[in-house]
């Protein structure tokens, strides 16, 4: 055998050293891939996590906003009940004073008929005074001539009798 020279034998040293320096970068390099590995699995966990919180408070938010537009759209479809009830209240209002003002109306044409026959009794009640007036002057006129011929006749009949 062979007895190594000083280079030799540093040169294989080196050479081990290099192996075992190797070895332990390739240790090391597969300690930090794999801590690196669990560092991005632990912060894609954390994102998931933060994914599904904001997904959970979009929901939240939608739920809410959702509920707030049906609150809304209920209070509107209140205010247009409303405003129906309002616009047939309104209707009913105007057909009854449409209805009053026939009413009126009718009152108004039966009032006239009322007077115009309330007239026409005035009338023939005064031309059956203004008759009866003729009659009683006529009565009177009568009452007079036969008061007269009764004068006559005493006055001819008493001369008769003064002649006897």
């Amino acid at each position: 055998m062979r007895t190594m020279t000083k280079t030799e034998d540093n040169d294989e040293e080196k050479e081990d050293n290099d192996e075992e320096s190797l070895a332990e970068d390739d240790e090391d390099n597969d300690e930090e891939k794999e801590d690196n590995d669990e560092e991005s699995l632990a912060e894609d966990d954390e994102d998931e996590d933060n994914d599904e919180e904001s997904l959970a408070e979009d929901d939240e938010d939608n739920d809410e906003e959702k509920e707030d537009n049906d609150e809304e759209s209920l209070a509107e479809d209140d205010e247009d009940e409303d405003n129906d009830e309002e616009s047939l209240a309104e209707d009913d209002l105007a057909e009854d004073n449409e209805d009053n003002d026939e009413d009126k109306e009718d009152n108004d044409e039966e009032s006239l008929a009322e007077d115009d026959e309330d007239e026409d009794n005035d009338e023939e009640k005064e031309d059956n005074d203004e008759e009866s007036l003729a009659e009683d002057d006529e009565d009177e006129d009568n009452e007079e001539e036969s008061l007269a011929e009764d004068d006559e006749d005493n006055d001819e009949e008493k001369e008769d009798n003064d002649e006897e």
